[in-house]
């Protein structure tokens, strides 16, 4: 892996958040999977959950493109395995409670995971202000707050 920490056009920010996620040895196998786990800390940023209600949610945000067919619906072959990978990463915990009077695992981000999070969305922040984000913005006709 390449050193960042020389690297003069990134922030101290984004550099901290490589460094904890090389740290932690937490690596994304392509953007879809990197998507999929900043959508459940953000998800669990907000509360606990179940992994049904996660694929739920997941479900939720992407209800336009499942709806015309672009993308199919969250399985439990995909999210069991990539919350199993993230308990294993430090990112979250989890613990016994109940849903619908059945035991379920419920998810949440532990301290790391909160911190990577949190990292993370500053990442987002300074992401925005680059000409390809920038550029994006602008052919999605969404506006940036700066």
């Amino acid at each position: 892996m390449k050193d960042i920490t020389n690297s003069e056009h990134i922030s101290d920010e984004y550099k901290k958040t490589l460094i904890l996620l090389k740290e932690k040895e937490i690596t994304f196998k392509g953007a879809s999977k990197a998507f999929s786990t900043f959508l459940v800390m953000w998800f669990l940023s907000k509360k606990d959950m179940h992994g049904y209600l996660l694929m739920k949610k997941i479900d939720e945000f992407f209800t336009p493109q499942i709806e015309l067919g672009l993308m199919k619906s969250t399985k439990a072959n995909k999210i069991y395995p990539l919350l199993k990978n993230m308990q294993e990463k430090g990112l979250i915990e989890s613990y016994e409670g109940i849903h619908k009077k059945k035991e379920v695992k419920i998810y949440r981000l532990t301290e790391d995971g909160k911190n990577i999070y949190n990292l993370t969305k500053k990442e987002f922040s300074y992401n925005k202000k680059r000409k390809i984000w920038i550029e994006l913005i602008n052919d999605l006709n969404l506006q940036s707050k700066e």
